[in-house]
């Protein structure tokens, strides 16, 4: 948009210098516009329709590890490996963060876009991290397909109204 309207300022420009220096005592003298240039705006025009029908296009399904201690990285490789986003997900970041508590236990936390899904203290015994791993990926996959049902639902037809009461 900001780029339409500085072509169109030097257009004008370009065309209001051309149309003044043609005037000849009292009678104006317009050129056409060039082919080039209205070809130009056309493509200009074109790419504006096709980037706000393509703007709602993301990045998804990233995973962010903000863990701290070997435990909570081996946990993140666990999670990582196991990983595989449901049908239809779309629009969401995962983050994988991790928080001190008592001794050598930690606390382990997995986030979709902000809303906690999986919460767990974390022990540095492989199986056990091995096995929390697995129950965050099964409990993340639930929420996102969870929520793409929901979101479905709350956006069908059945949902519009007349707006009368």
């Amino acid at each position: 948009m900001k780029y339409l309207t500085i072509i169109l300022f030097f257009c004008a420009l370009a065309f209001n210098g051309a149309a003044q220096t043609e005037v000849a005592q009292d009678t104006i003298k317009l050129k056409e516009v060039p082919d080039d240039l209205k070809k130009l705006i056309e493509e200009i025009s074109a790419t504006k329709e096709k980037v706000s029908s393509d703007a709602d296009i993301e990045i998804d399904g990233l995973l962010f590890d903000e863990t701290k201690t070997k435990s909570g990285r081996d946990f993140y490789d666990f999670f990582y490996t196991a990983w595989e986003a449901p049908q239809g997900a779309r629009n969401y970041f995962i983050y994988i963060s991790e928080k001190p508590y008592r001794l050598s236990t930690t606390m382990i936390e997995v986030k979709i876009n902000e809303t906690l899904v999986f919460q767990s203290f974390l022990q540095p015994r492989n199986d056990i991290v091995e096995q929390l791993a697995q129950q965050a990926v099964v409990r993340t996959q639930v929420y996102l397909a969870n929520y793409e049902e929901l979101v479905r639902q709350l956006d069908g037809d059945d949902r519009s109204g007349t707006g009368i009461f």
